[in-house]
């Protein structure tokens, strides 16, 4: 969720380039940007081709939550 919110790319091009670097299945990666978008996290595609990926408030809410967990770990 964070490459959403700092990239401006569509969700396909995020998926490329997360399988590409993790090695992780483009079908893998689809189902959870899908899951991802049922849960109101991020918004893309429909409305218009080539659509940019968003992070919706909650989604970014959440981010933030992750984030700030991490800087406790870190400590």
């Amino acid at each position: 969720m964070s490459r959403i919110a700092r990239d401006r790319r569509t969700m396909t091009s995020h998926i490329r380039l997360l399988s590409e670097e993790y090695k992780i299945p483009v079908s893998t990666l689809k189902l959870n940007s899908r899951i991802l978008r049922e849960f109101n996290l991020i918004s893309y595609g429909s409305g218009g081709r080539n659509r940019e990926a968003k992070l919706l408030p909650l989604g970014t809410f959440i981010l933030k939550l992750l984030n700030s967990g991490e800087e406790e770990n870190s400590n």
